[in-house]
C-alpha cells in the first residue's frame, strides 16, 4: 500500500493561516500568486468559506479546475462559496486584486471517478457527469501569464467567465436543488458567466423545464449529447429539433427510443426534424438504439453533408435496403467503427452484408455484430471480407450460434489482421441453448473451459499470443460462469 505524500511547508502554512483566521478572509494583496493553490486546496478542505470567495475574486490565474478536490471533499457549502465569489467578483469592487480567472471547470475526469470520494460526491451532485475522457486545458491558459503582461491589460477590460460541467439531467423528477441555483446564478449574471457543457446526457427530462436549461446553456460549447427518450416526451416536439440544430459544434450524438415520425405517417415532423439535423457540420459519431428505422435509414444519413467516423445502430430493425444503402454511402469508406448489433442480419448474407464489409474494409477498426442471429453459414460467407479489413483492432460477436469448429476457424483466418487484439466471441452452440438468436439456458461450464484451453492453445501456436479471446462477461450469462485461470 502507498504512503500518503506528506503536506509541504506551504501546505501546513496556508492551514495554519485559515486556522487562526476560522471567520475572516485572509489579506490576500500581500500573497504571492504561488500562495494562492495551497490556499484554495486548505480552503476547500476546511470548508472556509469567506476565504473561499475571497481567493475566487483575486484569483490570479485564468483557470481554475475543482473536480479533484470535490471528489476529495463533497461539501456543498464550499462549492456554493466558490460560485458566489465569481458572482459577487463582477459586482463589487473592494477586492484590491482583479481577478484574471477566465474558467472554472468543474468537469470530473475518468480516472477521477475510480478515486475513494466519488462515489459520495456523485451521490451529492446527481446532475453531475463523468466525462469518459480527459478534457484538456486549452493552451492559452496552462500557464499563468507573466506580471508584466497582467500590467499591460486595461482595468476595465474584461471577458465573461466560462463554467465548465458536464449534466446528467434525467426527470420526471424536481431538479436538483444546487443545479436550480446554479441555472439562476447564470440568468441573473447578464452575460458575465457563460454555463458551458461538454457532454450532455437528457434521459426521461421533461420537455418544458428542458428547453429552459438548453437557454441557459452555451450550445456552442455541447460537442457530445446523449438522449434516452423512453417515453417519446422529445420525440414529437418540434422545439427540440429547433434547439439540436443549434448545436453547431456537437461531435457525437446518441439516440435511444426515439421515435422516429417518416412518411407517409408523419411527413412535417419527420422532415423538421432532419432539416436540424443536416446542420450538424462537425458530427463524426452517431448513436442510434432502440427505434424502428427499418427501411429508412436513407432518410437519416442523406442528410448528414460530412462523413461519419463511427456509427452505431442497434436494435433498430434494420432492412437489406438499409444495409445497401449504407454500404454505398459517403459514410462507409471513412468509418473506423461500425456496431450493427441487435439487427437480423441473417438473410443479408450472402449480399448485403459482404458489400458494406467490403466498403469499409479499409478504414475500419472497431466492428461489432453482436446478437445479429449469424450463424455458421453466415460466418464462413462473411469470413473472406472480414479478412480484408487489414486495420481492425476489435471483433464482437457474442449472441450468435456459432460452433466451436466455426470459432476455431474463425481464430485461424483471422490470426493474419495483426493488429487484431481483441475479439468478443459467443458461447458456442455445444456449451449452452440458443432461443431467437440469444443464449438460453444453463451454460455447461466445463465444455466452454475446454472451448477457452483451445482457443488459447490455437493463440500459441499461431504466434497470436497478443490477441485476446473472451466470452460475454458472466453478468450477460443465463447462468452463472466461473472462468478459468
Amino acid at each position: 500500500m502507498s504512503t500518503p505524500a506528506l503536506p509541504t511547508l506551504l501546505d501546513l502554512a496556508a492551514h495554519r493561516l485559515l486556522s487562526s483566521e476560522p471567520s475572516a478572509p485572509p489579506a490576500l494583496q500581500e500573497f504571492t500568486d504561488d500562495l494562492f493553490p495551497p490556499l484554495l486546496t486548505a480552503a476547500f478542505a476546511m470548508g472556509h468559506k469567506e476565504a473561499l470567495k475571497a481567493l475566487v475574486q483575486a484569483w490570479p490565474f485564468p483557470f481554475l479546475r475543482l473536480g479533484s478536490l470535490i471528489v476529495q471533499w463533497p461539501n456543498e457549502d464550499s462549492l456554493q462559496a466558490v460560485l458566489d465569489g465569481l458572482e459577487d467578483s463582477h459586482v463589487h469592487k473592494a477586492c484590491p486584486r482583479r481577478s484574471l480567472l477566465r474558467v472554472l471547470d468543474l468537469t470530473l475526469a475518468f480516472e477521477q471517478v475510480q478515486g475513494k470520494g466519488a462515489f459520495e460526491a456523485l451521490a451529492k451532485f446527481p446532475f453531475w457527469l463523468p466525462s469518459t475522457v480527459k478534457a484538456e486545458m486549452p493552451e492559452d491558459m496552462a500557464r499563468p501569464k507573466p506580471v508584466e503582461d497582467m500590467k499591460k491589460q486595461p482595468q476595465g477590460a474584461w471577458q465573461p467567465v466560462e463554467l465548465h460541467v458536464d449534466l446528467f439531467l434525467r426527470g420526471p423528477f424536481k431538479l436538483d436543488a444546487f443545479l436550480c441555483g446554479l441555472l439562476a446564478k447564470v440568468e441573473r449574471s447578464c452575460g458575465s458567466l457563460r454555463l458551458c457543457c461538454r457532454k450532455l446526457h437528457i434521459e426521461e427530462m421533461p420537455f418544458d423545464g428542458l428547453v429552459g436549461i438548453l437557454k441557459t446553456l452555451d450550445l456552442d460549447s455541447i460537442q457530445e449529447l446523449e438522449v434516452f427518450d423512453w417515453f417519446q416526451a422529445l420525440s414529437e416536439q418540434s422545439l427540440f429539433a429547433t434547439q439540436l440544430g443549434r448545436i453547431r459544434n456537437l461531435h457525437s450524438l446518441k439516440l435511444s427510443y426515439y421515435q422516429w415520425a417518416f412518411p407517409p405517417e408523419g411527413e412535417q415532423s419527420s422532415n423538421h426534424f432532419l432539416s436540424h439535423l443536416s446542420q450538424l457540420q462537425h458530427l463524426q459519431k452517431l448513436h442510434l438504439s432502440c427505434s424502428y428505422l427499418s427501411g429508412n435509414l436513407h432518410q437519416v444519413l442523406s442528410c448528414l453533408q460530412t462523413p461519419l467516423y463511427a456509427l452505431e445502430i442497434r436494435s433498430c430493425t434494420l432492412l437489406d435496403t438499409d444495409i445497401t444503402f449504407l454500404s454505398q454511402s459517403l459514410h462507409a469508406t471513412c468509418l473506423k467503427k461500425l456496431d450493427l448489433s441487435g439487427n437480423n442480419l441473417s438473410y443479408m448474407v450472402p449480399g448485403p452484408l459482404e458489400a458494406l464489409l467490403q466498403a469499409v474494409a479499409r478504414t475500419l477498426q472497431h466492428l461489432d455484430l453482436n446478437h445479429c442471429w449469424l450463424k455458421d453459414a453466415h460466418l464462413h460467407a462473411i469470413l473472406p471480407t472480414l479478412c480484408c479489413c487489414v486495420h481492425l483492432r476489435s471483433l464482437g460477436l457474442s449472441d450468435n450460434p456459432f460452433s466451436r469448429a466455426s470459432l476455431l476457424g474463425l481464430l485461424e483466418r483471422t490470426a493474419v489482421l495483426t493488429e487484431l487484439k481483441q475479439v468478443l466471441y459467443p458461447i458456442p452452440v455445444e456449451c449452452c441453448a440458443y432461443l431467437h438468436g440469444l443464449s438460453w439456458g444453463p451454460v455447461d461450464k466445463g465444455k466452454l473451459s475446454q472451448m477457452q484451453v483451445e482457443l488459447q492453445a490455437l493463440l500459441q501456436a499461431m504466434q497470436r499470443a497478443d490477441m485476446q479471446w473472451r466470452p460475454p462477461p458472466p453478468s450477460s450469462l443465463p447462468g452463472t460462469l466461473a472462468q478459468p485461470e
